[in-house]
């Protein structure tokens, strides 16, 4: 899809009882559930694979789908976006977040209001299941809110 997966918040229930969402790994799928479970119902949007960017210019030899996929899957993937209102969130997901996350997300940002222009600049947050201490200090000072949910004993 051009645009991405969205779910408004009436498919907040469904969304938490889903198994997998869409272009997530089975590693990432737990990680969104718990923050949906936790943080959903502030939101009353949810994009998921939003592709931002240009992507690589097709090689023009090639057949006009097969080019079409260059581009769709070469562009950037956003995780997520929640909105709240007019004000979107660009969510990063990661089993273990690290300092990187917060090139991901400026980039993404940066690329976001590139394609959208008439939105407000988003907020950053990333979710996972583990950090480190430094990393959540530089990410926090950063702007990037930081969401970890430990997975449940046996899981």
């Amino acid at each position: 899809m051009e645009n991405g997966y969205t779910y408004g918040s009436s498919d907040l229930a469904s969304l938490l009882i889903a198994r997998h969402y869409p272009e997530r790994t089975d590693r990432e799928t737990p990680v969104i559930h718990a923050f949906l479970e936790a943080r959903g119902r502030n939101y009353d949007r949810y994009e998921f694979s939003v592709r931002v960017g240009q992507g690589i210019a097709p090689d023009p030899t090639h057949l006009e789908g097969v080019q079409r996929n260059t581009v769709f899957s070469s562009r950037k993937r956003i995780d997520l976006i929640v909105w709240r209102g007019d004000a979107p969130t660009i969510v990063e997901v990661k089993e273990r977040v690290t300092p990187a996350v917060l090139g991901q997300l400026l980039a993404y940002q940066h690329l976001l209001l590139e394609d959208r222009p008439d939105i407000e600049t988003p907020a950053l947050a990333t979710i996972g299941r583990y950090s480190d201490d430094d990393t959540i200090r530089v990410l926090t000072a950063q702007g990037v809110d930081v969401f970890l949910y430990e997975p449940a004993d046996g899981a």
